[in-house]
């Protein structure tokens, strides 16, 4: 193929190592979703009666606009490919998108800093060898995601900039991809995605592909991908009704394939597009009633990506999305995606999600979708310019949103106090201080049972900022594999199970309580009560279900100060046996100063004192947050400052703390 001249101007300036060391894609993905995956069955979603706030929000609270809700789908047809778009491109794209990418990229500095990112991340790929079919203990999952981040960075820049060699590379990866002898369907994710790779790939390239590869790259999508996912009777197949991400995943990874190869393959598209809308439902389900997803934001981005792919591929193939009507709580999660990202940019990162402090680049299709700008407050900082990543990551794919769905930044408000709070299985409450810079008040609650998909021993913990400093931390997952390979079984949540072996997943290492250093309660569930907004702002979570028989009543209540600069617990405890040790502990990055019942916490230049106003005599102590066996990563930077209170002979025992300048 004749080399194609440039479609734009490229100049790529050589970064700093800062820089490169921080790339748009987010630790809220990279850190939390080394590998995604758990056999868990997730608690089915509480009725909105389980919270008390689920009425008409007050005043203050976080408006619920109207826009996100998603849009009543029509009727569908009886053949749900009688409305295919004809021809390639027709996932996400159609032919008419690429000279219009081209345009704005020509007009919008922005965005054209951009794209240039991601032609030079394009070329950074070319060098790497040809994937090859290497399992990682049982998974494929890496090489799924690397072809996955391939096929678009060198199909965009096959468009965006013309080099052949884009085009060249793309077609080696895909070609030997296709060759592997399967794409590993006893763990189905390695499949879905993969499929979702080459259909891409097989349509965004397809006017440029021979005859011969397209043939070959079919087959490899119906005989590796569709079949093997199509027997609801196959036990490889037990995703179809699975209320978690591989739901969405899978069936994400195999329409994007379907649809691909819909008119040389009909029958089989048809029985993708027929399970699609028969068990999409599952996988949506753990979103209601308010957008809350219960694994965590982390994974709210890995099963919500493949979700808005499949929306955007169903509209764009097939000009609807009519098959997936119920929809309403997954778009309500945006919004949710955003309140749970605080002023300092970072997430309150629950479950198996990592620490995180980087962009969500799925919000440029939701803010395209609903016609919402605002959910992409402070997302383009991180996008323009966009410096290429030293390293790849499997989170790269994420970048075909800001691509395809730019849009401006909104402007900057001062806004008043927020509050919100949400139900369903994993119940979170949000406080955000008057403000518009990084340094308002935040502060966020949530309920939850450590039975929950992903869950730790957390109920009742927080985050909180001030100052535009974290001081209330969560130290997010350990990563899978290892512990696997340490022989643990992560998955077993019983309250004998092997994964609460894993201290960093023990209600040890969160912001809440614990007696008698026994665990939770595996099997129950915290819940939030008594929201009330500012100008008196209130949130209780009641502990006494995960705190177990020991105890008769533990309201844990929060009061942001109405100053906006300091935050008030109380635990009220009635009866407990006398003599029983309650210990109060806080998960922090900042530097400790214990002395009594005071500890002095500084971080980054800033202060702020804690102070056990109730009871008297407690003492503060400070020491590292890692645990003790050899399977326990360590925590550097982090440090677990707790407290122990001793239950009196009336086994009632008030304990109050405040967070103060």
């Amino acid at each position: 193929m004749p080399a194609l001249p440039p479609r734009f101007p490229l100049a790529v300036p050589a970064p700093s190592r800062t820089i490169l060391t921080r790339l748009a894609f987010a630790a809220t993905i990279l850190l939390s979703l080394v590998v995604t995956d758990t056999f868990a069955t997730p608690v089915s979603a509480q009725s909105n009666a389980d919270v008390t706030a689920n009425a008409a929000p007050p005043a203050h609270a976080v408006p619920q606009a109207s826009s996100t809700e998603a849009p009543q789908p029509s009727p569908a047809p009886s053949d749900p490919l009688a409305t295919l778009r004809p021809g390639h491109p027709r996932l996400l794209v159609t032919a008419a998108d690429w000279p219009r990418l081209r345009a704005q990229a020509a007009t919008d500095a922005n965005y054209r800093a951009f794209t240039t990112g991601v032609i030079a991340m394009a070329r950074a790929r070319l060098a790497a060898p040809a994937p090859v079919r290497e399992l990682e203990g049982r998974r494929l999952l890496s090489v799924s995601r690397r072809v996955f981040a391939d096929v678009l960075f060198f199909a965009a820049a096959h468009h965006l900039d013309g080099d052949p060699v884009f085009l060249a590379t793309a077609e080696r990866n895909l070609l030997a991809a296709a060759a592997f002898s399967d794409w590993n369907p006893s763990h189905f994710l390695d499949v879905a995605e993969m499929s979702a790779a080459l259909a891409l790939g097989y349509d965004w390239l397809h006017a440029d592909l021979s005859p011969a590869t397209r043939a070959v790259l079919r087959k490899a999508i119906l005989e590796k991908g569709l079949r093997p996912g199509l027997d609801p009777a196959a036990r490889i197949n037990w995703w179809h009704t699975r209320d978690n991400n591989w739901n969405q995943v899978c069936l994400g990874g195999l329409t994007l394939g379907a649809l691909a190869i819909a008119d040389e393959e009909p029958a089989a598209a048809r029985d993708v597009l027929a399970l699609l809308a028969s068990n999409y439902t599952h996988g949506l389900k753990p979103y209601a009633p308010d957008g809350i997803y219960p694994e965590g934001p982390g994974y709210w981005t890995y099963g919500g990506h493949y979700t808005a792919l499949t929306l955007a591929a169903l509209r764009s193939a097939l000009g609807s999305d009519h098959l997936m009507p119920d929809t309403a709580a997954y778009f309500a999660g945006a919004r949710v995606q955003t309140l749970l990202t605080a002023p300092s940019g970072q997430a309150f990162s629950f479950a198996d999600c990592g620490p995180s402090g980087g962009p969500d680049p799925l919000l440029f299709w939701f803010a395209q979708r609903l016609g919402a700008p605002e959910l992409l407050s402070g997302q383009h900082r991180h996008f323009s310019p966009f410096v290429p990543r030293e390293k790849a990551s499997w989170g790269d794919f994420g970048l075909i949103f800001p691509l395809l769905y730019w849009q401006q930044p909104p402007a900057p408000t001062d806004a008043p106090w927020e509050a919100w709070q949400g139900g369903g299985p994993v119940p979170i409450s949000v406080f955000r201080g008057p403000g518009k810079d990084a340094r308002r008040f935040y502060l966020a609650v949530k309920g939850g049972s450590p039975s929950d998909s992903h869950a730790h021993m957390d109920g009742g913990s927080f985050v909180f900022e001030t100052d535009g400093v974290r001081w209330a931390e969560d130290l997010g997952m350990q990563q899978y594999h290892a512990l696997e390979k340490a022989g643990l079984d992560i998955w077993d949540s019983s309250q004998a199970g092997e994964r609460w072996r894993v201290f960093r997943y023990t209600n040890h290492a969160h912001n809440t309580l614990t007696l008698d250093g026994a665990l939770h309660q595996a099997r129950a569930r915290v819940r939030l009560t008594d929201f009330s907004a500012p100008p008196t702002p209130k949130i209780s979570a009641d502990l006494a279900p995960v705190l177990g028989p020991g105890v008769t009543r533990a309201l844990r209540t929060f009061r942001p100060h109405a100053d906006a600069d300091g935050l008030t617990i109380t635990d009220t405890l009635a009866g407990l046996r006398p003599g029983t040790k309650v210990t109060w502990t806080l998960v922090t990055r900042a530097e400790a100063s214990p002395k009594g019942a005071v500890v002095r916490l500084s971080r980054d230049g800033r202060h702020i004192n804690l102070r056990v106003n109730s009871p008297v005599g407690v003492v503060f102590k400070s020491a590292p947050a890692s645990g003790h066996a050899a399977h326990d990563a360590a925590a550097p930077g982090y440090r677990i400052v707790r407290f122990t209170a001793v239950a009196p002979t009336s086994g009632e025992l008030k304990i109050e703390a405040v967070f103060a300048p």
